[in-house]
């Protein structure tokens, strides 16, 4: 498989390639870094649209181009691409990770969505709705719903994540959705208050180059979308751990750049314990044995059991993250 990659890499770049590494790919796809002399590419690779009804390549490829044309620093170039197979060349950031984000890069998240935001209007109305989208308490209640009729079909077969469902998340999720009928459940966010988002967004998408500049990466699940999913995503991802100064730096920032959309704060802060569920729900997502088809295409090399223990144990943690985010009287 290997092999094949070499050789596209090499059509891709237009010349030999020296070496080809295996990155830490993600959950559905494939990275490696490309190394032609002293020049180094990214080259990521898709999966089959039969792992998924998404156009995940399709959507990362105009969301790149989306953002190179609007001039934004904080995302990699895209240098080419291979539509036959859903493979895309782009530029390679040396940097690191930001595991202990500072204000410096709390203050380039938000420039980073501030300039996505300002970009709109050019360009913006090629893309559809981000995935799963969330345009009003009720479309999240019915993904978690979805979510969690998956999760529990599978739990007759698994005894720990059953005593989970019930004893620890029955309760919470009512509790979170009691806090979200506190604003305007039913009715649809006006197309003027979406904006484009990269869901998933957190700094665990994201590299700091060696200049100190932030760079985003994973736009899969671009579109339209609240942007209170976005900041409840980067809040509450289970991804990354922020302190509370750099939670609440996040989130004034934020709340000046959507400014115009004077309802912002109160959806944020009624509906974030129900995103914080929605997150435990995906955490489970590696008891779902399509998933874990998924997980294998990337690369993965543990055993299914000792990933299925794993995820049990962070949706604790990102439920008691939920649970925190419940208003008391």
């Amino acid at each position: 498989m290997d092999a094949n990659f070499h050789k596209i890499a090499e059509h891709l770049v237009g010349r030999p390639v020296d070496r080809l590494m295996s990155c830490h790919s993600g959950r559905n796809s494939r990275v490696f870094k490309v190394v032609c002399g002293n020049d180094n590419f990214a080259l990521k690779s898709y999966p089959p649209k039969d792992l998924g009804h998404r156009d995940r390549f399709g959507t990362e490829v105009e969301a790149l181009k989306f953002y190179e044309d609007n001039c934004n620093p904080h995302t990699p170039r895209l240098l080419a691409v291979d539509i036959t197979r859903g493979i895309a060349l782009m530029e390679w950031i040396d940097g690191c990770l930001v595991n202990t984000p500072s204000p410096d890069d709390i203050d380039q998240a938000i420039d980073f969505i501030a300039r996505t935001h300002a970009a709109e209007t050019k360009g913006g109305s090629a893309f559809g709705l981000a995935a799963e989208p969330c345009l009003c308490g009720a479309d999240l209640d019915r993904h978690l719903a979805l979510r969690l009729e998956e999760i529990s079909f599978v739990a007759q077969h698994e005894p720990e994540l059953s005593c989970f469902l019930i004893q620890e998340l029955k309760g919470a999720l009512e509790s979170a959705r009691n806090q979200a009928h506190g604003i305007d459940f039913f009715v649809p966010l006006s197309r003027h208050k979406q904006s484009l988002i990269p869901a998933d967004f957190g700094f665990h998408n994201a590299i700091k180059s060696v200049s100190g500049v932030v760079h985003f990466i994973d736009f899969e699940y671009f579109g339209w979308d609240d942007p209170v999913r976005l900041a409840a995503d980067f809040l509450l991802h289970p991804g990354m751990v922020l302190d509370e100064k750099n939670q609440n730096r996040f989130r004034r920032g934020i709340t000046n750049t959507f400014q115009a959309d004077e309802e912002f704060e109160q959806r944020l802060l009624h509906l974030l314990p129900l995103y914080g569920i929605r997150w435990v729900l995906i955490l489970l997502n590696e008891f779902l044995p399509e998933r874990w088809q998924a997980r294998v295409f990337a690369g993965e090399t543990s055993s299914w059991e000792e990933i299925k223990s794993a995820q049990l144990e962070k949706s604790r943690i990102a439920l008691n993250k939920a649970i925190a985010c419940l208003v008391t009287s």
